[in-house]
């Protein structure tokens, strides 16, 4: 589904960054051409975060080459499957948020859209405060835009190409002139866009107990289409206090799925057939927002004002599928959705070393699905029709209080945060779904600086992960020939108390740091299978029990020679998931262990030409299991080289080798096995900067 987008280190963060950022210390060596340097200097009490790691994204043509995706590869605590999904400490379901606000649209999407030229800081919050929502149980990932303090015109503008046998476009304009500020962003891409081959065994039993259903699959998937994107924001300063933005875009597209797959029959009562399948997916989007943003006359003192609108008009998935022994089925989905979020945050100094935050919020998601299945028998009987539709919508307010105080070199701030949630679903022929829950959301962040190179902090909160819309809905979607997937209105919200220490020690261009978490999840979300007709299985989100997770991460950045720099991360999880097990279910105690790091070297520069710069990458993950799914270990690995032809225009090389994800699935009517994997790219990017 289409989406929209986003030498040496000067001694000061240069003037487009907000004053809450920190400087960083002159005396801090700091390696050339580095992709992003953590910002650890001290900060005014006013000023301080401490629930987080900031990391500022060098203006460097490397960085500004790498999408987003790239660039979190590279910071620790962050882990980025070969599926593109985000992992913080070994969690899933990190959430996206774009200056402070949560992304509304497809977050993976965006992140390949977004460049390191497009961005400022990414900070990374493991452990959020109550001034972040609870929605999102796998910590937050804000990424801070950059603005432009140049007067005229400035930019950059790329061209890549891969071995998949694409093109993307992308451009962006800034124009400053006396209190006005503009901005442009415009970009595209044509082509396939993913390749990737799978294979699976499954092995399904009858209620009955009679003889099982056994068979193969094989298959690839070709992913390509043509996408564009257009936005653009006004920036006005009414005084030297105040600003007030507003940005409007829009854009879509078409993008089309090749599937051809070949069964195979393991017992005779499976015949054997070959599949084709074409999914062709139409979306539009439209985006808007406002902000207001006020310093008021002490220092730290803010006030900001956020509405945001994102909406899909427009989607339209339509599979049609045709079997080599005649048969087939045809889909049509559509689901246009609108995302609403308004916010208010205040700021207030209320002593040399106090800061009270206050805020409220209030969010709602709607969306409403029509869908349709057809389909044909290969024995020639009547072909089977199904219809269905729901409407749901999710509305959330919000109101938090944290006070931050500061005594000497302990840093201290409780938080609590409340909010109200009501969901509400309703579908023809069944009852009317309504969830409405009050919750409380605690939390506490302690930090204490032992010194200039040591720093010792302590955190806890609590957060949620309520059910999507579409996990709730009364009915069952055909995926593939062979399965299904079934709603589940029941299905409860998981929660999860996270507590966290960690030692940051940092000395000369020398930085390592230790952090220890627990968490305990309730009503832990798993996925449970059960048998249908002819070897077909059907799927179902449910609700398995409770979970506890430790682990230990430790992080290194140093040199290792004088060009060359390694920043890597080694982690250890203790695991008891619940399981299911013939006769009930049990909890499972496993060990796992994870690894991600960049190996960087950069040249000499030449004059005001930037260096050329060469990094690996990469990331594993030992095996683990939940539930009724055992995931296998996965590695993957990519190779960068930017080479700068003047100060303005750079040539990236990137040769991504993602890694084989497999799965075996345990269940007691289902058994079986499935790995997939996407095909090495090769990626060639043209950056020229503007102005």
């Amino acid at each position: 589904m289409p989406q929209p987008a986003g030498d040496r280190m000067i001694a000061a963060l240069p003037p487009t960054i907000e004053p809450a950022v920190p400087a960083v210390s002159a005396t801090t060596p700091v390696p050339p051409a580095a992709d992003v340097i953590e910002v650890t200097a001290a900060r005014t009490p006013a000023t301080l975060h401490i629930d987080r790691r900031t990391y500022q994204v060098q203006q460097t043509p490397q960085s500004a080459q790498k999408d987003t995706l790239q660039l979190l590869r590279g910071l620790p605590a962050v882990t980025v499957t070969p599926d593109d999904q985000i992992l913080l400490l070994g969690a899933g379901n990190a959430r996206i948020y774009v200056d402070g606000h949560p992304y509304a649209g497809n977050a993976q999407q965006y992140l390949r859209t977004l460049h390191g030229s497009d961005i400022a800081r990414i900070e990374v919050i493991t452990n959020p405060s109550a001034q972040f929502s609870a929605e999102g149980t796998g910590g937050v990932i804000n990424l801070v835009l950059r603005e432009t303090q140049r007067t005229g015109w400035s930019g950059n503008a790329s061209v890549e190409t891969s071995s998949y046998g694409h093109g993307l476009l992308d451009t962006t304009l800034h124009y400053r002139r006396g209190r006005w500020s503009y901005e442009l962003k415009a970009g595209g891409n044509i082509g396939t866009m993913v390749r990737a081959h799978d294979a699976a065994s499954r092995r399904v039993e009858s209620d009955g107990g009679g003889a099982a259903t056994a068979y193969t699959r094989s298959g690839q998937t070709d992913t390509g289409g043509t996408d564009g994107r257009l936005s653009g924001k006004a920036t006005y300063e009414i005084d030297a206090k105040t600003t007030v933005s507003l940005g409007l875009g829009g854009g879509g597209g078409h993008d089309i799925t090749h599937t051809r797959a070949s069964y195979q029959g393991l017992t005779p009562d499976f015949s054997s057939f070959a599949e084709t399948r074409r999914l062709s997916s139409m979306a539009s989007f439209l985006t808007g927002e406002l902000d207001v943003d006020h310093r008021g006359t002490r220092e730290g003192e803010t006030l900001t004002a956020t509405a945001q609108l994102y909406t899909n008009p427009v989607v339209r998935d339509e599979t049609v599928a045709r079997f080599s022994n005649g048969g087939g089925f045809a889909t049509v989905l559509r689901n246009p959705t609108t995302t609403i979020d308004g916010q208010v945050d205040w700021k207030h100094p209320i002593a040399a070393h106090r800061l009270l935050s206050l805020g409220t919020s209030w969010h709602r998601d709607s969306t409403s699905q029509a869908y349709s299945l057809s389909s044909e028998a290969s024995d020639g009987a009547p072909a089977t029709l199904a219809n269905d539709r729901f409407a749901g919508r999710s509305t959330t307010l919000a109101a938090y209080a944290t006070l931050q105080q500061t005594l000497g070199k302990l840093t201290i701030a409780p938080g609590l945060r409340a909010e109200r949630n009501l969901r509400q679903i309703d579908s023809p022929g069944e009852d009317r779904l309504v969830l409405g829950r009050t919750a409380v959301f605690p939390s506490l962040h302690i930090q204490f600086a032992s010194s200039k190179m040591l720093t010792l902090a302590a955190s806890y909160s609590k957060r949620i992960e309520r059910a999507p819309l579409d996990y709730l809905r009364p009915y069952t979607v055909v995926e593939d020939p062979l399965t299904q997937f079934q709603g589940n209105p029941a299905l409860r919200d998981q929660t999860t108390a996270s507590w966290e220490g960690s030692l940051q020690y940092r000395r000369g261009a020398i930085e390592t740091n230790l952090t220890a978490y627990w968490r305990t999840t309730s009503n832990v979300w798993s996925t449970t299978y059960a048998a249908t007709t002819a070897g077909a299985s059907i799927y179902s989100y449910v609700n398995a029990g409770r979970s506890r997770s430790a682990g230990a991460q430790f992080d290194l950045s140093a040199p290792l020679l004088r060009h060359v720099k390694l920043s890597a991360s080694a982690n250890l999880f203790d695991q008891r998931n619940p399981i299911d097990v013939p006769g009930g279910q049990q909890l499972l105690h496993t060990m796992r262990a994870s690894t991600n790091g960049t190996l960087e070297w950069s040249g000499t520069a030449r004059g005001d030409v930037p260096a050329d710069v060469a990094q690996v990458q990469w990331s594993y993950n030992s095996p683990s299991r939940a539930w009724q799914v055992r995931d296998a270990a996965w590695g993957e690995a990519s190779m960068i080289m930017t080479h700068s032809f003047d100060r303005t225009l750079s040539l990236s090389a990137t040769l991504r080798v993602p890694g084989r994800t497999r799965q075996e699935l345990s269940a007691p009517l289902v058994q079986g096995s499935s790995w997939r994997q996407r095909t090495t790219e090769f990626q060639l990017k043209l950056l020229k900067t503007l102005g």
